[in-house]
């Protein structure tokens, strides 16, 4: 598991936006007996900037936390 500092706290992978996000299909994975994860830091698909959609953008948590300085 990821610490909190590793994980983005706006990270948009393609995961989350595919339909197939581990946390909100927990209810579905809890059924058919697949391990359920709580918080997106347990996420296996996690891959920070490599994939967040968000990532160079305006919107990119990042790049505003360093305007801020």
């Amino acid at each position: 598991m990821k610490n909190e500092s590793e994980v983005c706290e706006g990270y948009c992978g393609v995961t989350c936006i595919d339909g197939h996000c581990p946390k909100a299909n927990a209810e579905e994975y809890a059924e058919r007996g697949m391990d359920v994860i709580c918080a997106c830091q347990e996420c296996i698909y996690y891959k920070g900037c490599e994939d967040c959609f968000l990532y160079d953008s305006e919107y990119c948590v990042l790049i505003r936390k360093e305007k801020k300085k």
